[in-house]
């Protein structure tokens, strides 16, 4: 019986010392260590994952201050915790092998005369890592690694509301030129490609201070912190420069972006990142129509409502510059196939930047036309060949019929004739000098598109379709829209220097045209060859820079001064090439 017992006893102690074993290999994987702390003496014990005394501080709160291993900041939260002024865990940073450590200190409920406050304090550095990790794969785009668009405009915005009022800074927006090509040609792999080695040039470009961001496919701002105007415009200068140097897989890509700018000056404030961003957004609009490839920045700094962002952008740069007259009229001649001369010509806009950069229209009307301001800039142009028209006349030269472009918005607006007739009877021009060339793709808004030529046609103007044959419905739209030309896409012209199909669809095509009623302009003509198959279709009339390219007012009305047979040398050279070429 006894020696049951001391087996039992045996057993229990070995079953005990399992247990203390097992609670050590627990303690130490999780990586758990124990403290005691006795008020009374201000003494504080901690003991390894043996549990075992390691070492020893007396006193520990009155000098608290001065043990390095308890980061300045929690010192005070330590006191409390201990003093059980804090419930609960506390969360502290402990110095250990050169590096803080992030802890958690757990105080062991108190039993009735209990002279100490005994704890663990649990080490989640690991933890606390994997959760900013998380955290900070949240907060950016994850193509990128830039912050997203709503952490970026949260950061800028805590930079405004805390900054300095004698510091300035700088937002930037970046796009990418032409990123739609960039995919169509080369595929989405690539486009990624590009996207990810311009976001590394970013980073390696601005300092670490300064906050990028993704805002979405090919655009990104950067924020710029502390930085005066003349360090800005160096900086985005060489950005641009810099830009066209990198290289990718594809040997043959050659990359550009275009920047708008904003400069928030030192003294001003209540702006929001929203606000810098739109004038960040005008001045992108300025580089893009002034050709990409470089930056604008943008001169006046006013509030703006955020609500219409892009409207609101593109408005006061389209008001601005028909404001300044930076607008000019080209106008392309169009010529009699019967004996080469000029019979009318069509009204091209160009954009005349304060650098004396003459911009072409593919550059800025889309922007137009996007944000509904094309309504007015038709108006514009209308206007300056109305005047041009009466100075001619008054000069004494015979003019001849100028077409102008007409958008398809204009059809919303029942007063669009009115206003056309009240332009026309300010430089008493007759309407019958005008002809209006709305393109067969605006056709969209059908009824609206057929009153508005009816109501054109009876106040005296001629109308035309232009870009005829890109449409899907162009058969039903000629037999029943109100015309008297057609003009024909330059698309028919690059298909009859192809092959001899495209000839006969061209041909066929004018048949059917002339047949109707409709006298027939083809444009982009390029080459003697298109010249003579026109001429042996039947086409009446060409438009193209074989003959002209667009030319300023000056020059040509230069041009009205001269015979007719200006153009007979380029019929001469249209028979020696076709006589060569056979």
């Amino acid at each position: 019986m006894k020696k049951d017992r001391i087996n039992d006893t045996e057993k229990s102690f070995l079953s005990g010392k399992k247990r203390m074993d097992k609670l050590k290999v627990l303690m130490k994987y999780a990586g758990i260590s124990v403290f005691e702390y006795f008020p009374d003496s201000d003494r504080m014990v901690l003991y390894n994952e043996q549990l075992e005394e390691e070492k020893e501080i007396i006193p520990f709160l009155g000098q608290l201050g001065q043990i390095c291993t308890i980061h300045p900041e929690d010192v005070q939260k330590m006191r409390e915790f201990l003093l059980g002024q804090t419930l609960g865990t506390v969360e502290l940073k402990l110095l250990k092998k050169g590096h803080y450590k992030r802890v958690l200190l757990d105080a062991l409920q108190k039993e009735e005369g209990d002279q100490s406050v005994i704890g663990c304090i649990r080490d989640i550095t690991e933890i606390r890592k994997r959760e900013e990790l998380l955290e900070d794969q949240a907060r950016r785009d994850s193509m990128t690694g830039l912050y997203n668009h709503d952490t970026g405009k949260l950061l800028v915005n805590e930079y405004l509301r805390e900054k300095r009022m004698d510091a300035s800074s700088g937002l930037l927006m970046l796009d990418v030129d032409h990123f739609k090509n960039v995919n169509d040609v080369y595929g989405h792999l690539f486009g990624d490609e590009v996207l990810i080695g311009f976001s590394g040039f970013l980073q390696s470009f601005f300092r670490k201070e300064d906050i990028l961001i993704r805002t979405g496919g090919d655009e990104f701002v950067v924020f710029l912190k502390e930085i005066s105007r003349e360090a800005l415009e160096k900086k985005v200068s060489e950005l641009v420069k810099r830009v066209g140097k990198l290289t990718f897989s594809k040997r043959d890509f050659v990359m550009s972006c275009s920047v708008g700018v904003c400069f928030l000056p030192a003294g001003l404030g209540d702006y929001s990142y929203e606000q810098l961003l739109e004038h960040a957004d005008l001045a992108l609009y300025r580089a893009k129509i002034a050709g990409r490839n470089q930056y604008a920045v943008g001169e006046k700094l006013i509030p703006l409502d955020t609500g219409n962002k892009g409207e609101t952008a593109v408005k006061l740069l389209m008001d601005e510059t028909m404001e300044k007259r930076e607008f000019e009229i080209y106008f392309q001649p169009k010529i009699s196939l019967h004996n080469y001369k000029i019979v009318g010509a069509e009204a091209l806009v160009r954009w005349r930047r304060p650098d004396g950069i003459v911009v072409r229209p593919e550059h800025f009307l889309p922007f137009y036309e996007k944000n509904g301001k094309i309504v007015e800039l038709d108006f514009y142009v209308f206007e300056q060949v109305a005047a041009f028209l009466e100075k001619t006349k008054r000069s004494g030269i015979t003019p001849v019929p100028v077409s102008v472009n007409v958008s398809a918005l204009h059809a919303e607006d029942p007063q669009t004739t009115r206003r056309y007739l009240e332009i026309l009877e300010k430089y008493k021009v007759d309407p019958g000098m005008l002809e209006m060339e709305l393109k067969e793709t605006d056709t969209i808004r059908y009824e609206n598109i057929k009153d508005l030529l009816r109501s054109l046609q009876d106040a005296g103007f001629h109308t035309a379709l232009d870009n005829f044959g890109v449409g899907s419905s162009f058969i039903n739209l000629i037999a029943d829209v109100p015309l008297n030309d057609v003009k024909l896409g330059r698309g028919f012209m690059e298909k009859c220097e192809k092959d001899y199909r495209g000839i006969g669809f061209l041909q066929q095509m004018i048949g059917m045209l002339k047949s109707l009623g409709f006298q027939v302009l083809c444009e982009g003509v390029e080459s003697a060859r298109q010249v003579e198959v026109l001429k042996t279709s039947g086409c009446d009339h060409v438009q193209g820079n074989w003959f002209s390219m667009p030319l300023s007012a000056k020059e040509f009305e230069k041009m009205l001064f001269l015979p007719g047979e200006i153009f007979c040398r380029c019929r001469k050279n249209e028979e020696h090439s076709t006589g060569g070429e056979a």
